[in-house]
């Protein structure tokens, strides 16, 4: 397995790309909802990019987001909602809406700031 560190400078990049991406859409959301944990760092700093506020649920109209979707399992459960990552995967069963890199091997594993190696 080939670890992938992403810095934190890295990862700030990556969410003004998304963030960018969400704007140019035009679509108006009422807020953001972080799938715990590795969606709330990325729903707490586009809360901020984005001027909404951050969910204790999803809502009718919000933006979820996760930091990869990799299997695609979590983000599965999330129907009818558009949704934003950092990392998506080719052999994801949620292609996210809104995505900025693209996981290309299983044999990668990504390590966001806030994690432990």
């Amino acid at each position: 397995m080939k670890n992938i560190k992403i810095s934190w400078e890295d990862f700030e990049k990556q969410i003004k790309i998304i963030s960018r991406k969400i704007k140019s859409s035009k679509i108006k959301f009422d807020g953001i909802y972080g799938i715990p944990r590795g969606g709330l760092v990325m729903a707490v700093m586009l809360c901020h990019q984005l001027n909404l506020k951050l969910l204790k649920k999803p809502t009718k109209n919000c933006l979820v987001v996760d930091e990869i979707s990799d299997t695609g399992k979590t983000l599965s459960r999330v129907k009818n909602k558009k949704i934003a990552c950092v990392y998506s995967t080719p052999w994801t069963r949620v292609v996210p809406d809104f995505y900025c890199r693209t996981k290309i091997s299983k044999q990668q594993w990504i390590i966001f700031p806030w994690e432990r190696i």
